[in-house]
């Protein structure tokens, strides 16, 4: 895919997002609102702007990190502890539909560009606020990472082999569930926003989201008060049916077959129907999983995934990243962009996960320059008020 030529046709077309975030979570979830057509203009500090802009690998003087983000946006460079320059930020806040914002609580109210002062001006608008522990409680000035919120929220926990250390988990799960979960709860005050012309803040922390992210973990402990921790339960490798095994050239392979039928299917492609009926009895789990990480081990992950072939067995290889990326059901879910830049030449982003037939996304533009768009997004602004006077 390239570039898509003209104006955003996408199902947010007709959306205005200003973008206060920074780094992952707000970014990325106002890109993917980007993707969908939506004008999302970047509002940046002048001379830095987003801390991402600063990242390695680098594509010229643009961040790779920066570019993935933050494409299909604008960039306006404003100084918000500058009376005039706050000013023109509400100004932009009367054109808006939503506001995102990513600060430490209290930050945006000693600058007068909090929810209350947004209502003031645009009593429409949706503010969502993106934070680590939120407003309230002993954490709501904390700083923290990814880590550290899965950490206190019993995540990391979960995460490791049987009696050795938590494992650090490989994906920022916080940042990018919290991503998701904020588009999706401004969408809907979005839609009750138009419905009732009343707006609202939205509240989003890191922590929360890390808490709620395990309904079946949550289930039972509040169910019959089992604590899940690595190596006493399915997800944590207790189950041979649902385990990672090393190969014969020192490759894995994951096996996730809980269902009887996948069982039954992945015992034949091990060539082992003796071992169908084995998972029935747990006293056995531990001499199970010895046997089929013994028979794993007798064949490369190239070979066990040809035997896969044809068999719902749910053994799949552990593939590295660039792997993953050059699989044909990469290439066929159309997830790879070739971006056409005139900064940079021709490169790859990664591609949209929603699908629509009617309003698909599509690549606009790439990421801005820190400020490239501010004379042209303040200049409409200054405009649309002398056609209001000439109005009048």
């Amino acid at each position: 895919m390239t570039e898509k030529e003209g104006l955003p046709m996408g199902p947010l077309a007709d959306v205005r997002v200003l973008d206060l975030s920074r780094l992952l979570p707000g970014p990325f979830c106002t890109r993917m609102m980007a993707d969908m057509g939506a004008d999302v203009i970047k509002i940046e500090e002048p001379l830095r702007g987003d801390y991402s802009r600063g990242f390695e690998p680098r594509r010229g003087s643009m961040s790779c990190w920066f570019m993935e983000v933050n494409r299909n946006k604008r960039s306006v460079a404003l100084d918000l502890k500058d009376t005039q320059q706050k000013e023109a930020f509400l100004e932009l806040v009367k054109t808006a539909d939503i506001v995102v914002e990513s600060f430490r609580p209290g930050v945006l109210q000693k600058l007068g560009v909090d929810f209350e002062a947004a209502r003031r001006v645009n009593p429409k608008i949706v503010y969502c606020s993106i934070a680590g522990f939120g407003e309230t409680g002993p954490f709501a000035h904390r700083a923290d990472h990814d880590i550290g919120y899965q950490s206190l929220a019993g995540l990391v926990s979960m995460s490791g082999e049987k009696d050795g250390p938590p494992a650090i988990p490989g994906a920022l799960v916080a940042d990018m569930q919290a991503s998701a979960m904020a588009g999706m709860a401004i969408l809907a005050a979005l839609h009750y926003a138009r419905e009732t012309g009343t707006g609202q803040q939205v509240k989003l922390n890191l922590f929360d989201i890390c808490l709620a992210l395990v309904p079946g973990v949550s289930a039972t402990y509040f169910g019959n008060g089992f604590v899940n921790m690595r190596g006493n339960n399915w997800l944590g490798g207790s189950f041979p049916n649902y385990n990672v095994y090393e190969t014969k050239d020192g490759r894995y392979m994951s096996v996730g077959c809980l269902e009887e039928k996948f069982w039954k299917e992945f015992c034949t492609v091990l060539r082992r129907p003796d071992l169908i009926p084995a998972l029935e009895d747990e006293a056995h789990y531990a001499d199970l999983t010895k046997e089929i990480a013994r028979v794993i081990r007798t064949k490369t992950m190239a070979e066990w995934t040809q035997a896969t072939e044809g068999h719902d067995s749910c053994m799949e290889p552990v593939l590295n990243y660039d792997e993953a990326v050059a699989l044909a059901q990469t290439q066929a879910d159309e997830m790879v962009l070739e971006v056409r830049d005139p900064r940079g030449g021709t490169y790859r982003q990664m591609g949209f996960v929603p699908k629509f037939s009617a309003t698909p996304c599509a690549l606009y533009r790439p990421a801005p320059e820190l400020g490239q768009d501010t004379e042209e997004v303040l200049g409409s602004l200054q405009a649309k008020g002398a056609e209001g006077r000439e109005d009048k």
